[in-house]
């Protein structure tokens, strides 16, 4: 998955493409039944060939989260989208119609914000 993103500590950046990075994510299996999942921040500049997006070393996985978001119809035809941390599974068990929606990162720079 790529992802855009200028972070604040990269200043007027004048690489080609834009900034971004990319994660990579798959399942691990055991005996054809997946056992867990691994989420990788890729930081091989060799990765980025041809992607429109270059990595600064700046980004780092540990101030990142990755969630899913998910979408139900209602039965009045009303939409629903929210963050899939499991949450609807007890609040409205009776609607098992969710779909994934997309997949976003949330990334935290409070770390290089200026307050006045």
């Amino acid at each position: 998955h790529i992802y855009r993103f200028k972070h604040p500590a990269t200043g007027s950046c004048t690489q080609p493409g834009e900034c971004g990075f990319i994660i990579k994510s798959r399942f691990h299996y055991k005996d054809a039944v997946p056992v867990n999942y691994k989420v990788e921040l890729v930081t091989d500049s060799e990765c980025y060939i041809d992607t429109g997006v270059h990595y600064h070393d700046v980004i780092s996985a540990r101030d990142m989260s990755w969630y899913n978001v998910v979408t139900l119809t209602l039965q009045d035809g009303t939409k629903l989208d929210t963050v899939d941390w499991g949450w609807w599974r007890y609040w409205l068990p009776a609607d098992t119609e969710w779909k994934f929606k997309d997949r976003y990162v949330a990334y935290n720079v409070s770390d290089y914000m200026v307050s006045k």
